[in-house]
């Protein structure tokens, strides 16, 4: 398969364009692999200017099909330690417009630049907009009444909007979080005659990919686009919607409206709860099992949690309902897609990940109250999983003493208690959803020495509180006991997806996306867990891989051979070539230093262990019960025995 590369040295201002055609390379991830294989970036710091960002779009970007337009960042993540994919949904239908598949960025330019990247209807031209340090902090500080990511966008839409009349574009940013934390962000909105579209805001945030895009080659900014034009299969034309039908309704013997409307329901409308999106479908779901207060819920009596979820329901779930979905405020992520999964309301789209991590997860069951959380982390840049799971950490250090809320320059203590949230919810999740909105600006603007603490990540940041703040631990005790997070050789971390899974909390070589088997509720054997890991993982490896949105794989995966077949001509081993990759992932990572270690914080330990209770597995449970750190130990060595062997890899503790 032949691909486009344009490759941006940023030191000496250099562009190249290269074909490539290598046996083995599908899509974005394989080049990836193999880019930062041959760079030996392994040997490198992430912040290395020769940590290369590699963006791209998939092999069906400019089809007819829905999904097929996620834009891709790979690189190796400041956070967890090594090489990750990050998503943002949609962006890749204006990027198709350039002409390329693949961008490298790779060297750090002297100033922060803004990157134009756009086809004029000849040629692709590229561009770099110098913008001073100053001026760009001045900018997320506010502009035009917003501030952060909104404001920078504006400033681009301002000044370049003029340059680029005629041209269809979209414009992707990091805010201040990039410049000061680990888990800074890329945002990106769709536009519409120059205009941001409400509810279309998409992110690729996790691992740290604006961190790196800003940090290590000093980009604050990409536009790109150009002028539609079609684009060339070598085998069927799938930007013909006629003959991309014809190939899906092949593969399932039903109609193509049917088979899509069937396996999209959740993020659509679900006629049998009446409501959409990840938001509405999650929380009715997931029952008391809903991440609550920094992920005390193994010290919270069911009952109790019970009533918690009731409140949820009444305070966030149903003004959702009411506001954004019997308003069908409802868009996309900016190419023609009729699952239409953005709800949005107020302004601003409502997703479930970033409001439970800033939500209920941070002590705010109030949707009104996570409004203000919420936004407030998006607008400085953050990955919104990771940024929630290290404010609710830091609202329970807080509360628990061992942090002062002028240390960490909020202003006051937050309500972090079962008792608040039932007794007075909305009042509690006012006070802390105003906390976490305090904190978001403190830690993305480094404005004290904690809060630049903060920034590392929970692991990297408990090893120096632990130092700082000994006097305040009990024996034996550290900081890190109270954060939640996969931990990744001696100091990778990576605030897993917003579910009580099992799964979740595996160090995996990728973890925080759903290349796990993420179900909550369920505690099962550890072959078994092992077993649905790599059977999720495979495919959502090609999800990246060839930049699909993941809400269309319940129709798309079994297609996706078929459209390589039909469409290039290549019949891929589907299955094994995503071992291949993951085995390369591996080898990658153990390169880097970063291997599966025991979990060295006691919250994710009592997580696993009450979850054999909660989730009914009654032989492990009587094993936790008698030794619960020396069960936990033998759970992940078995789990991870058990992926090493089916595998074929040494990826053991």
């Amino acid at each position: 398969m032949k691909f486009t590369v344009l490759k941006l040295n940023l030191s000496e201002n250099k562009v190249e364009s290269e074909e490539l055609e290598k046996e083995g390379i599908y899509g974005i991830i394989d080049y990836g692999i193999e880019l930062h294989e041959s760079l030996k970036t392994y040997e490198l710091k992430p912040y290395d200017p020769e940590n290369v960002v590699v963006m791209g779009m998939g092999p069906f970007a400019g089809s007819t099909l829905p999904g097929a337009h996620r834009l891709m960042f790979f690189f190796r993540s400041p956070l967890y330690g090594t090489l990750f994919p990050s998503a943002m949904g949609g962006a890749a239908y204006a990027f198709k417009n350039v002409g390329i598949d693949f961008v490298t960025f790779e060297g750090k330019a002297e100033k922060p630049v803004v990157v134009l990247l756009y086809n004029d209807g000849k040629n692709v031209k590229v561009k770099l907009h110098e913008i001073d340090a100053e001026k760009v902090i001045e900018i997320w500080r506010g502009y035009k009444d917003e501030e952060g990511v909104y404001a920078l966008t504006q400033y681009l839409i301002d000044i370049v909007g003029e340059k680029v009349q005629g041209i269809e574009y979209r414009i992707a940013v990091v805010g201040p979080a990039a410049l000061n934390t680990n888990y800074g962000a890329i945002f990106s909105q769709a536009l519409r005659n120059g205009k941001r579209l409400v509810g279309s805001e998409d992110w690729a945030a996790r691992g740290g990919s604006g961190s790196v895009l800003l940090r290590a080659h000093n980009v604050v900014g990409i536009i790109f686009g150009g002028k539609p034009k079609k684009k060339a299969f070598p085998e069927e034309d799938i930007s013909n919607f006629k003959t991309a039908k014809t190939i899906v309704e092949g593969v399932h013997k039903k109609s193509y409206n049917e088979i899509i409307s069937e396996k999209t329901t959740k993020y659509r409308f679900n006629p049998k709860l009446n409501t959409g999106g990840t938001f509405g479908g999650n929380y009715p779901a997931e029952g008391d099992f809903v991440p609550i207060l920094n992920w005390q819920m193994p010290y919270i009596p069911k009952e109790e949690r019970i009533r918690i979820h009731e409140s949820i329901i009444k305070h966030y779930w149903e003004p959702f309902n009411k506001e954004a979905i019997e308003t069908k405020n409802w868009t996309t992520c900016g190419e023609p897609c009729p699952v239409v999964c953005k709800k949005h309301r107020r302004g601003h789209h409502v997703e479930y990940e970033p409001y439970e991590a800033n939500g209920p997860l941070s002590g705010s069951i109030s949707l009104k109250a996570s409004d203000i959380s919420v936004h407030a982390v998006d607008a400085m840049g953050f990955d919104a999983i990771e940024f929630g799971g290290t404010a609710a950490w830091v609202l329970e250090l807080v509360h628990r003493d061992l942090l002062k809320p002028e240390e960490v320059g909020v202003s006051g203590k937050p309500e972090f208690t079962k008792e608040a949230l039932l007794e007075r919810p909305v009042k509690a999740s006012e006070v802390n959803a105003k906390l976490v909105a305090e904190l978001a600006h403190r830690v993305a603007f480094a404005e004290n020495e904690i809060a630049r603490i903060i920034g590392f990540g929970k692991r990297k940041a408990s090893k120096i509180l632990d130092e700082k703040f000994k006097d305040r631990l009990k024996y034996g005790e550290s900081f890190r006991d109270y954060g939640v997070f996969v931990p990744l050789g001696e100091d990778g971390e990576m605030t897993p997806t917003m579910y009580w899974a099992i799964g979740n909390y595996i160090p995996l070589p990728i973890q925080g996306r759903y290349w796990t088997f993420y179900q909550f509720g369920v505690f099962l054997e550890p072959e078994e867990l092992a077993s649905r890991i790599i059977a999720s993982a495979l495919w959502e490896f090609w999800y990246d891989n060839v930049g699909w949105c993941r809400f269309h794989r319940g129709w798309m995966k079994p297609v996706l051979k078929a459209l390589f077949m039909d469409a290039y001509g290549e019949n891929v081993d589907m299955e094994e070539h995503a071992k291949k990759q993951i085995k390369r992932l591996i080898k990658f990572a153990k390169k880097s230093g970063y291997i599966p270690v025991f979990w060295d914080s006691m919250r994710v330990i009592d997580l696993v262990a009450a979850g054999s209770e909660e989730f009914g597995n009654e032989k492990w449970t009587e094993k936790f019960k008698i030794d619960k750190v020396g069960t936990a130990k033998e759970y992940l060595e078995k789990v991870l025995n058990a992926y090493s062997e089916m595998l074929g890899v040494d990826w053991r503790l």
